[in-house]
């Protein structure tokens, strides 16, 4: 059985025999397997075809060696217990495969973006797309350094060398407000995420702003985090206040699930007592515990220009322009910000 495998690993198949067979040259049979190569389909599939018959299959590290690119594409990437976090790595993960490459997976816990760059330069990656707040400028000047391609994702740093993907977080806060108002709510109240956090600064700027040109009373700010203890925990402070908010806009919707949880912890309902609203759409906000109405983060959009853009910028197509370009979300609507005279509680 073993001098069968090894007199298989000699003989291995390769392009050229692919070619020689059906009479066609070795680089359009690479073609064939690069998904954005120019090549028709029904070539495609005859040498996809021929390809299986002999038992052929392309070496990435061999095409690497020649065109001096790994293909490899690095995600960095909060490791919190966000489902939204889960959502951008399945989405970049799957959309950058079917560009051709494939992808090394840095997660970032305890401040080690460091260490995530660290691992990106020794993969040799060809491009690293950010996805977390924590970012250093060591450890971007290491990426610049060893001329890896950057893309941030969710995330802005002025004269950083690389271009911005990002919902548009003041526009976010717009729409809460908007929403809320309309809803008859007027004491309204903004429950934060970390401190110094762009995310959340921008998305009270949109909501503190909007509510002061509509006239209505200040919203109260209140400090948290952005995870589900700390929603809780806000919660439960702020039943200790004196008079109560009608409406709560959270800056995420895991900080809103908490806080829904908080106060139904202490006999409230949502929205009788309190409406809710929070940012993203994790699948978790539609559940019918919660139905939380929150602003939708147009996730495959915000994955296509991100992939795209740093592609473009490896292939030497593009040049880096330092761009912050900015999507803009929906408000999905459900049962947690319904008006508590026309609709039952959740």
């Amino acid at each position: 059985m073993f001098a069968s495998q090894e007199q298989n690993i000699k003989n291995k198949v390769t392009s050229s025999d692919v070619a020689r067979m059906l009479g066609v040259s070795q680089s359009m049979v690479s073609r064939a397997f690069t998904p954005s190569a120019s090549i028709s389909e029904k070539k495609r599939k005859m040498i996809l075809e021929a390809a299986t018959k002999l038992g052929y299959t392309p070496n990435a590290i061999a095409r690497g060696l020649i065109s001096k690119r790994s293909g490899l594409i690095a995600i960095a990437i909060d490791n919190k217990n966000n489902p939204m976090y889960d959502l951008l790595t399945r989405e970049l993960s799957l959309y950058i495969q079917q560009q051709g490459y494939q992808v090394v997976l840095c997660s970032i816990d305890q401040d080690d973006l460091e260490l995530a760059v660290q691992r990106a330069i020794e993969y040799q990656v060809d491009g690293l797309i950010i996805a977390t707040s924590r970012l250093t400028s060591r450890a971007l000047a290491r990426c610049e350094t060893y001329g890896i391609c950057l893309c941030l994702l969710n995330r802005f740093i002025d004269d950083l060398p690389a271009n911005s993907i990002s919902l548009d977080n003041y526009h976010a806060g717009e729409l809460a407000a908007r929403h809320l108002t309309e809803q008859g709510f007027r004491q309204l109240a903004f429950i934060s995420g970390e401190r110094n956090t762009l995310t959340s600064e921008k998305r009270w700027l949109g909501f503190s702003e909007s509510l002061n040109r509509q006239g209505y009373p200040a919203p109260l700010f209140v400090q948290s985090q952005y995870d589900f203890n700390a929603g809780m925990k806000t919660a439960m402070e702020l039943l200790n206040q004196s008079s109560l908010p009608d409406a709560l806009f959270c800056a995420n919707d895991i900080i809103a699930l908490g806080v829904i949880d908080g106060l139904r912890s202490r006999g409230l309902s949502v929205p009788k007592d309190l409406a809710v609203m929070g940012v993203d759409d994790i699948p978790m906000s539609s559940w019918p515990a919660y139905q939380l109405t929150t602003i939708q983060q147009p996730v495959r959009h915000l994955v296509e220009l991100s992939v795209n853009d740093l592609l473009k910028r490896i292939k030497e197509e593009q040049e880096i322009t330092g761009d912050y370009i900015m999507v803009q979300g929906s408000v999905i609507k459900r049962e947690s910000t319904s008006n508590a005279s026309s609709s039952s509680t959740i």
